[in-house]
């Protein structure tokens, strides 16, 4: 990020604890093409109709010092800032209510980093050398094609690999706390439509690089 970017973002996340009637949806607009002003299309929303930004209000519950439970309300705001050839780029930026808690930010999502090998023999990219393998886990803030469940307050993206969607990989974020936790992470990294006639089981095959249940 560059210098000017960075006090960019700094001040309109100082000037983040306004109302939104005091324009918090343009401040986060402004905030993530700040952030990333080569990758963020300022006119997406003109250009492409039902592609406006979209602000969801979001209630949560946490625990007071002394364990009694506290109803907590904020807005997650869902930036749309890109379009590929068969997927769509989101930020989101999320804005608590109250002003003793701090300003407007963009959400950061864990993501598990990986290795992954296809066998030597395999032209059709339909067979792994070894099981992928997750090597640690890294921070985004841009997702592809997600989609905000209000219900239970949950981010699930699907990043398709290519314009078909046979190979993908897919997470799921939980709001806690007032932050957004990884819940389930899940490749598939298998191009079953590259052969002609792929088995149902080629087809169901991905892998879960982590469940929170399970891990």
């Amino acid at each position: 990020m560059s210098l000017r970017a960075l006090l960019c973002f700094l001040a309109l996340a100082a000037t983040g604890a306004a109302s939104a009637e005091d324009g918090r949806p343009a401040k986060a607009r402004d905030m993530i093409l700040s952030l990333y002003p080569e990758n963020c299309n300022a006119d997406l929303a003109t250009d492409f109709e039902g592609l406006e930004d979209v602000a969801h209000a979001v209630s949560w519950q946490e625990k007071d010092w002394d364990g009694a439970p506290i109803e907590r309300e904020g807005t997650l705001f869902e930036i749309n800032c890109y379009l590929a050839a068969y997927n769509i780029v989101v930020a989101y930026v999320f804005a608590p209510n109250e002003e003793v808690m701090e300003a407007m930010l963009p959400v950061s999502f864990a993501v598990p980093a990986f290795t992954l090998d296809y066998a030597d023999d395999d032209i059709d990219q339909t067979k792994l050398a070894a099981p992928p393998s997750v090597t640690g886990f890294s921070a985004e803030t841009l997702l592809v094609n997600p989609s905000f469940d209000p219900e239970t307050n949950t981010i699930t993206s699907f990043a398709k690999w290519r314009g078909l969607g046979d190979a993908y990989s897919s997470g799921e974020w939980a709001l806690e706390d007032g932050r957004f936790v990884l819940k389930h992470f899940v490749i598939d990294p298998i191009y079953e439509a590259n052969v002609e006639d792929p088995s149902e089981e080629l087809i169901e095959t991905n892998f879960v690089l982590y469940d929170a249940a399970g891990n």
